[in-house]
């Protein structure tokens, strides 16, 4: 199936409402604390949602949610069944990529031509938002998993409500007096929204997922590594020429991203090396990722970034 060109805008999902049923699933790693999930379960009924639960959710097999297959079922379940408005992943980890190898593809393919769902989550579900913005050419919603959602800031929800439950556009831009965002190339640049989190996108590079942004803006964060590994992720893309014709580079928290030896790089040093000789507009740090205030953004959507100011602008509604 051809992917839609990336100066088209993907097909968005209705809005969620009081009464919308959302589908609950684990694609890649399992729940480790299930007074965690039961409180994240909680907020979504807050919202007025009714929830179900995927069957592979509290599954074990290792550091997955349940065998692959287990997983993929799951996946395809969620997104078939036309009495479910949306999917929300359970949390990041590990396993989506081989969830995609045990898809029945035949089967999701087929989902093209069907209304678009929500679907939300962060992390290591960055290949996943790969997949269905390709293949299916729905916007998708980088945002909290459930895990997260059992303890959100007042930011987050904001943010979950602005991108799902509200047709409108919106802005992300700093929490003011908490966090702040600093320019690394000047400029505005307006274009379709495309990311996720760094060391996935670096993953998918040399697969048929891998995310180019040619003629996109590029979102990107990161979580627990060390600088050097971020250096490599990026160096990769780079080479692999996934930012050749980015036209802007929106870079989210990196959160627990450290340096480990006296003679390391800092991370902005790593930035400013890679990145600023793109020569297109470009700021950090954006609340997007693994910090505790997050943004819920449309992948697929049609964005301004603003890297004066740190403002990253939805221009239209992510949802109808």
């Amino acid at each position: 199936m051809k992917p839609p060109p990336a100066h088209e805008r993907h097909r968005r999902p209705q809005r969620l409402r009081p009464g919308s049923r959302v589908a609950v699933i684990a694609p890649s790693s399992g729940v480790p604390d299930r007074l965690v999930f039961d409180r994240g379960i909680r907020t979504l009924e807050h919202f007025g949602l009714e929830v179900l639960i995927g069957s592979a959710v509290h599954e074990v097999h290792g550091y997955l949610a349940g065998e692959d297959h287990q997983r993929a079922e799951d996946l395809l379940w969620a997104l078939s069944d036309e009495t479910i408005d949306g999917i929300w992943c359970a949390r990041g980890g590990y396993g989506a990529q081989r969830t995609i190898a045990s898809l029945d593809m035949a089967a999701f393919e087929s989902l093209a031509e069907r209304p678009p769902k929500a679907f939300i989550g962060f992390s290591d579900t960055t290949a996943l938002h790969a997949l269905i913005t390709s293949r299916l050419g729905w916007t998708t919603f980088y945002g909290p998993g459930i895990s997260k959602l059992s303890n959100a800031t007042d930011y987050t929800l904001d943010g979950v409500r602005a991108a799902l439950f509200e047709a409108q556009p919106f802005k992300v831009e700093p929490r003011p007096g908490v966090s702040v965002v600093t320019t690394l190339v000047n400029g505005t640049a307006e274009g379709i929204l495309a990311g996720g989190c760094l060391p996935r996108l670096a993953n998918l590079v040399g697969t048929p997922l891998q995310v180019n942004f040619d003629g996109k803006i590029c979102f990107f964060e990161d979580v627990s590594e060390a600088v050097m590994e971020v250096d490599g992720h990026l160096t990769q893309m780079i080479a692999a020429g996934c930012f050749d014709g980015c036209i802007g580079i929106a870079i989210g928290d990196h959160v627990g991203v450290e340096t480990q030896y006296d003679s390391s790089l800092e991370l902005e040093q790593v930035f400013g090396d890679l990145l600023v000789p793109l020569g297109i507009p470009c700021c950090y740090y954006l609340p997007i990722g693994h910090g505790p205030d997050q943004a819920t953004l449309p992948i697929g959507a049609s964005v301004q970034l603003d890297a004066d100011n740190g403002v990253l602008t939805v221009l239209d509604q992510a949802v109808t």
